[in-house]
């Protein structure tokens, strides 16, 4: 771990309090790339904004999210009510505090993160003149510049034509370059090419999509339907892991996937596609229940048990070797365990942090994934082939124009309207609808609809990480074989 950003958190944070509200009068902690970092190295999650949308974000996003550490950066933090500042470790924070010894403060906050970072890590004891700062940093910018990236990702992304009959490969192609496009902050400069891309992934699913979710499981899984009947057709006698993240796409699949190849396992990657629309209550559900999901279903642990149980006692197991362990609680396997779920909900929680950015999200995921990782190993050394899955991917996402109060009025039953799609009750309503939109925008079959694009049922030009439609980011999604003995 780097001591400098180690020593920042320590400045910011406390162990037993898991939001802070720091004062950064020098804005050294608005950088993104200093947030990434810190997130990345500690888990710490920023929140900027004025002590209004501070406290919607406490009510909606913190409190939700138990077990995510925040950091509330806002100017007046004494503005904050008192309930939130009694929950929080509130802290005010200069870069210069990690130099007090240096006398040339002004040029300290002028330098970017890397170059204070390797001052840091000199450790210079005593009095530093401002003479001496300057001939240091230029001993610390005269190194060999790290080489650059070896794949030009705008380029690639440019040359690439998808062929969705090797749709695996293809997927596992442009999400590569996708998270290379994220790590180099380069996604705004692919987005042209994304959408070439998805509008070609959508011509497919005109004419795949259905068809595919009534496709055989015995030889693979196409869809998400299917991965139960394709492990009871071929785990027989085998204790299986089926781990779900939800909200995982395919490129954080990626990152989690270096951790567990450097933990010495060997994962066997495929790709297969979420239910649309690409929401939990549907996806989730036609996962475990491995069939259809059934529109009045409620989306809930409990509820997600049952189906995971009604499955395996339907293919003749005893009800004390299934099990079923979601998001926090301990990873207690039971001696007779033989089918396993295991359910992680944390990227789910992060993507839909207020203001999540994709870079952010980056770094969140990458400090996830080296504590997963971990858990999935242990499932392994306990004897079990672990299947790794999502219910759906993500997509960052501009808004489109917010639903009006009469277009509500149709859509109240629990998940008939999100960010990114709509169920009716109505087909006659849905025609109703289209005659207002441009209809090749949406993605639907009798009383649903989905955003095809980027685009979101929220304000014009409001940003967002979210879920729900059909494109590409979505849909294709991991589903990863890893055998015990690969360890």
């Amino acid at each position: 771990m780097s001591a400098f950003y180690r020593k920042i958190a320590d400045k910011i944070s406390v162990p037993y309090k898991r939001l802070s509200i720091v004062r950064n009068p020098d804005g050294f902690l608005s950088q993104v790339g200093v947030q990434r970092a810190l997130t990345a190295e500690t888990g710490i999650i920023f929140v900027s904004g004025s002590p209004l949308s501070l406290r919607l974000h406490y009510e909606l996003a913190y409190k939700a999210a138990v077990e995510a550490h925040f950091c509330y950066l806002c100017d007046t933090p004494e503005e904050i009510l008192p309930d939130i500042r009694e929950e929080a470790h509130v802290a005010s924070f200069g870069i210069t505090d990690l130099f007090p010894t240096f006398a040339d403060k002004t040029t300290i906050r002028q330098q970017p993160a890397d170059v204070l970072e390797a001052l840091y890590n000199r450790h210079i004891p005593g009095y530093v003149s401002a003479y001496d700062l300057h001939r240091l940093i230029w001993e610390v910018t005269v190194q060999p510049k790290a080489a650059a990236p070896a794949v030009d990702v705008v380029k690639s992304l440019a040359a690439l034509e998808p062929d969705w009959k090797q749709f695996s490969e293809t997927v596992e192609s442009i999400s590569s370059l996708v998270l290379e496009a994220i790590r180099t902050e380069k996604y705004d400069a692919v987005t042209a090419d994304l959408s070439r891309i998805n509008d070609s992934f959508q011509s497919w699913l005109n004419t795949s999509y259905f068809s595919t979710l009534q496709s055989s499981p015995m030889l693979a899984a196409h869809s998400v339907n299917k991965v139960l009947p394709h492990l009871a057709a071929n785990a027989k006698g085998k204790k299986i892991a089926l781990v779900v993240v939800d909200g995982m796409a395919y490129w954080q699949y990626l990152v989690l996937r270096k951790q567990l190849t450097e933990a010495g396992t060997s994962p066997s990657d495929s790709s297969i596609f979420a239910w649309i629309p690409s929401i939990t209550m549907l996806s989730r559900q036609a996962l475990f229940r491995g069939d259809i999901p059934d529109t009045d279903y409620k989306q809930n642990p409990s509820n997600e048990e049952k189906l995971w149980r009604a499955f395996w006692t339907a293919h003749d197991m005893a009800s004390s070797e299934i099990q079923y362990i979601y998001d926090k609680a301990p990873l207690d396997i039971f001696p007779n365990t033989k089918h396993l779920a295991l359910v992680d909900v944390t990227l789910d929680e992060m993507m839909h942090v207020e203001g999540m950015s994709l870079d952010i999200l980056l770094a969140a995921t990458e400090a996830w994934a080296r504590t997963f990782a971990r858990k999935i190993t242990e499932v392994l050394a306990a004897g079990f082939t672990v299947y790794i899955t999502t219910d759906h991917g993500n997509i960052y996402s501009t808004g489109a124009g917010a639903l009006s109060p009469v277009q509500k009025a149709h859509l109240f039953q629990d998940g008939s309207r999100g960010t990114r799609h709509l169920i009716w009750q109505d087909e006659e309503k849905v025609k109703e609808f289209l005659s207002e939109q441009d209809a090749s925008l949406f993605f639907g079959k009798n009383t649903w609809l989905a955003y095809r694009g980027t685009q979101s049922f929220k304000k014009p030009g409001t940003t967002s990480i979210t879920h729900g439609g059909s494109h590409l980011l979505e849909v294709a999604i991991p589903f990863v074989k890893i055998e015990p003995n690969e360890q």
